[in-house]
């Protein structure tokens, strides 16, 4: 088990996977263009980079931990997490109770458990400028925290929310608080705006891994993320309270306390977003600092995200990989559902079904729109199941020989989009296209025979590879 981020960075080490970057370096774009250089020369496999000495501070900087799928499924193998989240909408299925019996169990069982302040062994730091925080793209507005966990507690009911929310750094004891209005922390905002009150709010920079990828996950609205990081992990999340704010892990390498009042906002941005665009700025809640903790050697953890492929779009392939079961069992009819990087997970969305009733793929798509964050989803096309939707020269051929636009596209106005859709008239309120790729039929109004896909015998095709590899010898 890792206990905390020193030890996740020996478990890279170990395993080849982090590279030391000796030499001074500049948190001004130049650990930028490392970690770029990191990811283009391997997807999805790429090292996480570990910045020994940084210009002007006394913090090392470690980027793209996340750079490998290899080590996130190292990290979920042998866990419950899937059968926990692929079982959260099976209730209707008497034969899966056990399971989901014993998932809650062990979602119990890994509760967080609270151990008293350790802030005393901290050093306390004057202010933001003693952290070594990026510049990350060229005509970003400023220095942003790019990977916080950003802690906070519903005033009413103290539920916890753990959410990763970029923080652009106004000056030394201000920053952006970029929650947008569905996220946890803007719902916590929300309520604290409703009773009058300004929301204290807790930032941990730097934790074990488990920490982190719990609070990138998509889980419902209401399960501790502290707790399914304790399912992930195998053992409990220790958590330390200090005073008014919320608990922090208590391995947690830098600690940021302060509070956000609801009423107040600045703008925010613009900053390189995965989307590959800068974002257009907005206005969002300002975090005001009260005080700000690190231990004797921190190391300050930061994540470059960009046109794919970057960290972001390892993690976002990954967890929407784990957490199909779940999707799938929302709808029979889906055999595959897959974001591909280049639709920068929320623009678009390839779905294949097995068809066996008119109107089936249509039913697919809408289901699709109800299925949690896939509701921002802006393009969705759904295919037959002979369709590997994972290769676009396939699905390219299918959206080329399957649809009539005028029957199988259809335009959805005036709906939820997501927040950094830059190409919507009005932030977060947009558009939608759904195409219908699927083979049509004469119950939906397909007024000819639909021909055949040309093809050679399974048998004839496989007797022909035999004697083709011993021409090759």
């Amino acid at each position: 088990m890792i206990k905390d981020l020193p030890d996740y960075l020996a478990y890279l080490e170990k395993r080849n996977r982090l590279l030391r970057v000796q030499g001074n370096v500049s948190a001004d774009l130049e650990i930028t263009a490392f970690t770029d250089r990191a990811n283009r020369e391997k997807r999805y496999e790429s090292k996480s980079l570990f910045f020994t000495s940084v210009d002007g501070y006394d913090i090392p900087v470690v980027t793209n931990l996340f750079g490998s799928t290899n080590t996130l499924r190292e990290l979920f193998q042998g866990s419950y997490a899937t059968e926990i989240l692929g079982n959260m909408h099976a209730f209707k299925s008497q034969r899966k109770a056990p399971s989901l019996l014993k998932g809650a169990k062990m979602f119990m069982s890994a509760k967080p458990k609270a151990v008293p302040s350790q802030l005393s062994k901290y050093r306390k730091l004057k202010d933001l400028g003693d952290l070594p925080i990026l510049k990350v793209w060229p005509n970003d507005a400023g220095r942003f925290i790019t990977l916080p966990l950003v802690i906070t507690e519903s005033p009413r009911d103290g539920t916890v929310n753990v959410g990763i929310y970029r923080m652009q750094v106004f000056d030394n004891t201000l920053t952006g608080m970029h929650w947008q209005s569905q996220k946890g922390g803007a719902i916590h905002a929300s309520e604290a705006k409703e009773l009058g009150k300004t929301l204290n709010v807790a930032v941990a920079v730097g934790t074990d891994p488990y920490n982190i990828v719990s609070a990138i996950t998509p889980l419902p609205i209401g399960m501790n993320e502290f707790s399914f990081s304790g399912v992930i992990r195998g053992s409990s999340t220790v958590l330390m309270k200090n005073g008014k704010y919320p608990a922090v892990p208590a391995n947690s390498e830098i600690v940021i306390n302060g509070w956000v009042n609801p009423s107040e906002t600045r703008m925010e941005g613009p900053f390189g977003d995965h989307t590959g665009y800068y974002s257009i700025p907005e206005k969002y809640p300002v975090f005001h600092i009260d005080a700000i903790y690190a231990k004797k050697k921190p190391i300050y953890s930061a994540s470059v995200v960009g046109f794919p492929w970057h960290e972001d779009a390892v993690i976002g392939q990954f967890l929407f990989d784990f957490l199909k079961p779940a999707l799938k069992s929302m709808n029979e009819s889906i055999t595959d559902i897959y974001l591909p990087p280049e639709g920068i997970f929320t623009n678009m969305c390839f779905v294949s079904i097995k068809k066996r009733f008119p109107g089936e793929a249509k039913k697919a798509m809408f289901s699709v729109l109800g299925m949690g964050q896939l509701s921002f989803t802006k393009i969705i096309a759904v295919f037959d199941d002979d369709i590997n939707i994972r290769d676009l020269s396939q699905v390219m051929w299918a959206l080329a020989t399957r649809i009539d636009p005028q029957r199988d596209v259809q335009i959805i106005q005036d709906a939820t989009a997501d927040s950094l859709d830059h190409t919507t008239d009005m932030p977060a309120f947009g558009s939608k296209m759904l195409i219908d790729a699927t083979k049509k039929t004469r119950e939906e109004g397909y007024k000819r025979e639909w021909p055949a896909t040309i093809g050679l015998p399974k048998d004839l095709v496989k007797e022909v590879e035999r004697k083709w590899e011993s021409l090759r010898k």
